[in-house]
């Protein structure tokens, strides 16, 4: 069944609010009619691109798919697949290849070979210190060796949608089939984004790893990105987090993150001299921020539905009950700074009934939104809750009960029949009797009445 609702269309300075039959309205961007946009920045970046880290648009690029080297902020998908695959409060052994594995002088924070720490510090040595041996105890720790690593990198990054993107380590360090493009890292720093745990880390400028079954020194890991240094020249208020990168054929790398009021953007550069990169990277942002702006077109807690769940089963349909069903995300929109969303239709398409077994998180349905002619996001709309379909043990205890069921319907109709034939018998015998009885009294009377008649004569 598909159902298709206006929602609400708004003016720059008349809203008029309209209602769903099973939904909140939605709320539109105001306009920022004091905002002053600027021009396209000029960077320096061989490779470079802007997006809109919520909606994932594009909002400036320069040779954004070309290939190129990334260097260490290769480690933020290591991170992505650490907390997808781990548990930070996860023990991480540091074997002999992890240690002394790395190029002699390349970043580092002194790990020894089977020293200890959490998998929770050890990402915070990487995000923070850019620890290559760190790196590889990571990948050891998901995946038994740097190699299968590497391979799960790449093939995560396929499944994110990156196209030009092959690593062969964790870390970075230069190998000429280690590679990727700026559009590609924006696709991996826009699902990192997802994690909470990496949010909560990603603020972070300083931190401390305890003493250690090896070190008993207390370790302090000082962050690296500039941006993110109140006492740094190039520091920028906005900047929210992001990864620095270097080796001499790569240049300097950098993926930042910034957030401005709602709107939160992430920008990547690649190849660039010097401290260019944060200077490209500032532009980008005041470029970004002056010119776009993140819109809420839909919250997907107001947009919740039931749905009936149903077996079938020899040819007998029941009901088992209701389920909930949300799309999968609230649904945002990248508009210009100047402008605000209007003309926005929610087209729903779900089944009236759904068969059982249902799981949680199971597409049901899909959710649609437009503005005009335009198509602004298709939503799953997801099951909230798991259905079981009813078990072999349950059907036959089931099938149990409704024969018991039906043999006492059987014997109540047959005492009824039972009864009801002898109150039957009885009544006739009763009435039968009461007929011959008057029939007896009839005849009687009539006797009595003819021997009369006889006596007169």
């Amino acid at each position: 069944m598909k159902h298709s609702f206006f929602i609400i269309f708004l003016s720059l300075c008349f809203a008029m609010p309209c209602f769903s039959a099973f939904a909140q309205p939605i709320q539109e961007a105001e306009p920022n009619i004091n905002a002053q946009t600027i021009e396209s920045p000029e960077i320096s970046a061989e490779s470079a691109i802007l997006i809109d880290a919520t909606t994932g648009e594009i909002l400036y690029e320069k040779n954004s798919k070309n290939k190129m080297y990334p260097a260490s902020i290769t480690k933020l998908m290591t991170v992505l697949l650490a907390l997808e695959n781990g548990n930070l409060d996860d023990t991480i052994t540091f074997s002999h290849n992890a240690v002394y594995s790395i190029e002699p002088n390349s970043a580092h924070i002194a790990m020894q070979e089977g020293e200890q720490i959490t998998l929770r510090q050890a990402l915070y040595g990487i995000l923070l210190r850019s620890a290559n041996e760190v790196s590889n105890a990571v990948a050891e720790y998901v995946d038994g060796s740097v190699t299968a690593f590497a391979q799960r990198m790449t093939q995560r990054a396929k499944e994110l949608g990156c196209e030009t993107t092959n690593f062969v380590n964790a870390n970075g360090l230069f190998h000429e089939n280690h590679y990727t493009s700026a559009y590609d890292m924006a696709l991996i720093a826009k699902e990192l984004l997802k994690q909470d745990a990496y949010r909560e880390m990603m603020n972070a400028t300083y931190y401390e790893i305890p003493p250690t079954n090896k070190q008993t020194e207390i370790r302090y890991l000082h962050g690296q990105h500039q941006m993110m240094n109140k006492n740094s020249i190039y520091y920028y208020e906005y900047t929210t987090g992001g990864k620095t990168g270097y080796v001499t054929e790569a240049l300097n790398t950098l993926v930042t993150f910034a957030k401005k009021g709602d709107t939160e953007l992430i920008a990547v550069v690649l190849k660039c001299n010097g401290a260019q990169h944060y200077v490209d990277t500032k532009a980008l942002f005041e470029y970004g921020f002056a010119n776009y702006q993140t819109a809420k077109v839909l919250l997907a807690q107001d947009y919740s539905k039931t749905i009936e769940v149903v077996e079938t089963y020899k040819n007998k349909t029941t009901s088992l009950g209701n389920i909930v069903v949300s799309p999968k995300e609230d649904v945002y929109k990248t508009i210009s700074i100047n402008s605000s969303l209007s003309n926005i239709d929610i087209d729903v398409d779900y089944p009236e009934n759904i068969s059982a077994p249902i799981t949680a998180g199971q597409e049901v349905g899909t959710l649609t939104v437009k503005s005009g002619q335009d198509i602004i996001s298709t939503v799953p709309l997801l099951a909230q809750t798991a259905v079981a379909e009813t078990s072999p043990e349950a059907r036959l205890a089931q099938e149990k009960e409704d024969r018991n069921r039906l043999l006492k319907m059987g014997g109540t109709v047959l005492l009824g029949v039972v009864l009801a034939s002898l109150i039957l018998f009885c009544i006739t015998r009763t009435v039968g009797h009461l007929k011959r009885k008057k029939r007896r009294k009839q005849r009687a009377l009539r006797r009595r009445r003819q021997r009369k008649n006889n006596s007169l004569y």
